[in-house]
């Protein structure tokens, strides 16, 4: 029985120094008594004259650990239930069943051998008593009903310890009898309101009711004759094994004390699956990519006064800081720290929600601060961040274009650091309105100028016939060395006749507005 005490108070320890705002785990520890009449029944008894039916008047107590296995309620599931297994110590009770026993012994001592005599003096002073107790193993579920009032459901096996003792002239004799045993219960429970943190004091009623009978429980052993008492006779209680111990009444009803840890209401729970999701969506979009440390958290809510004052209230920090100053640190305190409690939580966002500058409006303008920054960053990782962070953003292909330019132009500058006119050429055939196609051409003279060969020059008239530089090829075609075999076509093997236009820059629109009304001027 001390070890179980000892258990149950290791549990309290230890629930009561564990976080359960953090980590949403419920236990609880609760006791119950109830008032009972066990009933003792034994039809034949060996030596008494009369059998054995008595009703004790006891007072059993139970004592219970319970822990969800699941984090409760279940993750994103508006659900009002509560699973639990646990253990617990029930039917922890004491009585006397009989006294001071007239019984028959067929013999010398107490009358004509075979005769039946009645010994008075021989069984007097001798008691029968009884301790139970049953530790069992349980599973069931708590439904919050409404508010603070919860009903909780539970079904055990165990075993029953039946230890009697039988008491005569200062001697003890000890028996203890095991029988299986089962119950349902049932308890209505009522918050009356929170004692430490996250652990709340309730009172309920319960009600239990046992399934298996207690049958056939060998209560004393048989004794031989005892010289030292009443001149060689047994003591009267030899041998007792009752027929059945059962209670009185169907049902037994008690009150319960607990200490529930965790414990939630609906509309706690409601509340806490909305703040999580708005969490989710600051952390997303928040600047701070690092989740902050406690530290950094305790520095934030002690210098911003992220608490609740004694009217609970937020104390005003207007002076101290701007709107914009504000939120911006609040949003990184909600999506990366834990306030004090789901009060100061809803506190927070409505602060948030509340001031002049709005969670969402917050969130568009770093947006569109956040889309000029990448822009002009041409970082390739740093616009692959902004798509990913805000894939519905209004500027999507606008970064897209700009990722794809950025990534030709990372090709290009490779192309570049080849400078032969394999490589322009193939960019060209695999680009052909490519970002960088007068690069491309540029380059490609570059070549035909250095090479200063007539049928490199002729080519490049060929492939380009609305080149950039087609007036100045003409030009050189005199002075160009007509007899050096073609530097184009030693690389690539394209000579004159193969040599394809390069197909003409595709225009939007507006420029080819732009290009009429240069025409008409």
């Amino acid at each position: 029985m001390r070890k179980v005490l000892l258990i149950s108070l290791l549990f309290a320890v230890a629930a009561m120094a564990a976080d359960f705002e953090r980590s949403n785990w419920r236990m609880q520890l609760y006791v119950q008594g109830e008032f009972a009449f066990l009933n003792f029944q034994d039809k034949n008894p060996e030596l008494l004259l009369d059998e054995i039916d008595k009703e004790v008047m006891t007072f059993p107590i139970n004592a219970g650990f319970l822990w969800s296995p699941l984090i409760t309620p279940f993750y994103k599931a508006d659900i009002p239930f509560t699973f639990w297994l646990g253990v617990e110590v029930n039917s922890i009770q004491f009585g006397e069943i009989a006294s001071n026993p007239k019984y028959t012994f067929k013999g010398n001592s107490c009358g004509p051998k075979g005769a039946e005599g009645v010994c008075d003096d021989a069984g007097r002073g001798e008691t029968l008593s009884f301790r139970s107790y049953a530790p069992s193993v349980l599973g069931g579920f708590t439904f919050n009903l409404i508010g603070d009032l919860d009903i909780r459901v539970l079904g055990g096996y165990g075993f029953h310890f039946f230890s009697f003792y039988d008491e005569i002239l200062g001697n003890t004799n000890q028996k203890t009898s095991i029988v299986p045993t089962a119950f349902a219960s049932g308890a209505l429970e009522y918050r009356i309101g929170e004692i430490f943190k996250d652990v709340d004091f309730k009172i309920g009623v319960n009600v239990r009711k046992d399934f298996l009978p207690f049958e056939d429980v060998k209560a004393t052993n048989k004794s031989p004759a005892l010289e030292q008492l009443g001149g060689g006779l047994p003591p009267a209680y030899s041998g007792v094994e009752f027929d059945k111990i059962s209670y009185k009444l169907p049902v037994r009803v008690g009150l319960e004390i607990s200490l529930d840890f965790g414990r939630e209401s609906r509309r706690d729970r409601r509340m806490r699956y909305v703040l999580h999701d708005r969490d989710d969506v600051l952390r997303k979009n928040s600047e701070v990519k690092d989740t902050l440390s406690d530290w950094d958290c305790m520095a934030i809510e002690r210098d911003y006064r992220f608490f609740l004052d004694e009217d609970g209230n937020l104390p005003d920090m207007s002076e101290a800081f701007t709107k914009t100053q504000f939120s911006d640190v609040l949003e990184s305190f909600l999506a990366f720290c834990h306030p004090e409690d789901l009060a100061t939580k809803e506190k927070l966002y409505a602060t948030l929600d509340t001031g002049k500058v709005q969670l969402k409006e917050y969130q568009t303008k770093q947006e569109d601060s956040r889309f000029e920054q990448v822009m002009a960053s041409n970082d390739p990782e740093m616009l692959a961040m902004y798509l990913e962070y805000y894939p519905d953003s209004p500027h999507r292909a606008e970064v897209e274009a700009k990722l794809q330019v950025l990534g030709e132009y990372h090709k290009f500058r490779e192309i570049q650091a080849q400078n032969t006119f394999k490589a322009y050429l193939t960019y060209l055939n695999d680009n052909p309105n490519g970002a960088f196609r007068d690069e491309a051409e540029a380059g490609i003279f570059e070549l035909v100028k250095g090479s200063g060969r007539l049928k490199d020059y002729e080519i490049y008239l060929k492939r380009f016939p609305e080149g950039k530089f087609v007036e100045e090829a003409k030009a050189a075609l005199k002075g160009a060395n007509a007899d050096a075999p073609s530097m184009i076509e030693a690389q690539t093997g394209e000579s004159e006749e193969e040599a394809e236009p390069a197909p003409a820059k595709k225009h939007n629109k507006k420029n080819q507005k732009k290009s009429k009304g240069k025409k008409k001027k």
